[in-house]
């Protein structure tokens, strides 16, 4: 009874994750990050996939990548202990719930693999993941155009649940809570979604595929994410390379070359980066002196009568379901320069501080702030040398299987492979400039993604 169970929550994990909006059921003292509907999904998922565990005598235990996890398992635990008992970096409940958080991320992996026990599994996890994928960008789509209500939490206001209303300049987000977690999420997408359908030889679900491709990288577009639109073309490009489907380089390098010129919003904030990496030195000239005057000149006041006009009545304070989300606009230039100066000279130097305080150990999960928008850097400051060699090595183990098998592979196989692993690529790159293996929609969806990956090279 328990095995039949384990797909579908599976299947209801793919569509709930990204399209649930995150809607705070509890706020936690101390930070805005809130429990939330998809915090109790999870428990739920985890508690009858533990069920299935005990039933089975604890299978995934017998996993060869079960110990790489479990190793970095105990690394974050180590590093918690060591922030609540030396350096008291946070409050208890703050540390310990940045810890379970990592825990309920990764968990997905562990459901994922009891759900999909061999290839022939793929094909209903890769409707229902293209499924969501379409519906992710229909709701982009209806927050650009038609005013759908957004939910933030990209501040702590944003983040008790408003109802956000976009504003001209507002940058799309759809059921995510930031345009950069649904940037990651599309920039890693794609790659699988166009790899696949190119080498589906049905007809009906290779169109529906390219259609989906083509409906996220205009939402990919939308977010204006630097990052991730370049993330994805450098990504999608190896992975073409290594499945040898050498022309559609071409398309596809045309494709976002001309979204980079058409789109006013990544333009200008491309132009913007070129100008902050590599300002204009241009020579200042002397400045002018005004000539001195020899006399004083008398300069008639003219006074101008000036019309009295009734004070307006002060409108009554009303409250609407839709709020701003942004009060007014902030030019590239501006962005850019400042988001660069936050990740140079604040939430980067803040990271390395704090690995060199504990390089072992780290300060603590969520010790230095919710944001470094650098994951490596934030991995080695809040969890050490033996958070971040036991993570990298979990990594390292798909590297290995994928260009070093320990035997031949078929070419179905390798090529899902190296699908997969280009997938992997673009979320890494995102890793540098954003926080997405914090990100719960996108941290849930990397670990299934990683899951389905390990059973591929397991059944070869």
């Amino acid at each position: 009874m328990l095995s039949i169970l384990i797909r579908p929550i599976l299947t209801v994990l793919i569509l709930f994750i990204p399209l649930y909006p995150k809607f705070p059921l509890q706020a936690i003292p101390g930070t805005y990050v809130a429990i939330r509907l998809d915090d109790i999904v999870i428990s739920l998922c985890l508690f009858v996939w533990f069920l299935y565990q005990i039933k089975k005598g604890f299978p995934f235990l017998k996993e060869k990548i079960s110990l790489l996890f479990l190793l970095y398992f105990l690394a974050i635990s180590l590093s918690t202990i060591h922030a609540l008992f030396i350096f008291q970096t946070e409050p208890p409940h703050l540390l310990l719930l940045h810890l379970f958080r990592r825990f309920e991320y990764m968990s997905v992996f562990f459901i994922t693999l009891s759900a999909i026990k061999n290839r022939s599994n793929f094909t209903f996890v890769y409707l229902s993941f293209l499924l969501t994928t379409t519906l992710v960008c229909l709701y982009g789509y209806g927050q650009k155009y038609l005013n759908f209500p957004i939910i933030s939490t990209m501040n702590s206001e944003f983040a008790k649940g408003q109802l956000l209303q976009m504003a001209d300049w507002s940058r799309i987000s759809s059921t995510f809570a930031g345009h950069y977690d649904l940037a990651t999420y599309l920039s890693v997408s794609l790659v699988i979604i166009l790899a696949v359908s190119i080498r589906l030889k049905n007809k009906f679900f290779k169109f529906l595929g390219l259609i989906c491709f083509l409906l996220a990288f205009h939402n990919l577009v939308l977010t204006a994410s630097r990052v991730s639109v370049f993330a994805f073309w450098g990504a999608v490009t190896i992975t073409l390379l290594l499945i040898k489907k050498y022309f559609w380089v071409i398309p596809v390098s045309l494709l976002v070359l001309l979204s980079l010129f058409t789109s006013k919003e990544l333009n200008q904030r491309l132009i913007a980066t070129l100008y902050t990496a590599f300002p204009t030195k241009t020579p200042t000239a002397a400045p002018t002196l005004p000539a001195p005057t020899l006399a004083p000149v008398a300069v008639p006041v003219v006074k101008t009568p000036v019309k009295k006009i009734a004070p307006l009545p002060t409108p009554l304070p009303t409250v609407t379901r839709h709020q701003i989300e942004e009060e007014i606009p902030v030019d590239a230039d501006s962005g850019v320069a400042r988001s660069g100066e936050i990740r140079f000279n604040a939430e980067w130097p803040r990271a390395i501080t704090a690995y060199k305080k504990n390089p072992l150990f780290g300060t603590g999960l969520g010790s230095i702030t919710l944001a470094t928008d650098n994951d490596y850097l934030r991995l080695l400051g809040e969890s050490g040398l033996l958070g971040f060699i036991t993570l990298t090595s979990i990594l390292l183990f798909f590297f290995i299987h994928t260009f070093f098998p320990k035997k031949s592979k078929n070419n179905k196989s390798q090529q899902l492979n190296f699908i997969f692993f280009g997938a992997l690529l673009s979320f890494l790159a995102n890793a540098v400039f954003i926080d997405v293996f914090e990100a719960s929609k996108t941290a849930y969806m990397f670990w299934i993604m990683m899951a389905l990956y390990y059973q591929n090279i397991k059944h070869d």
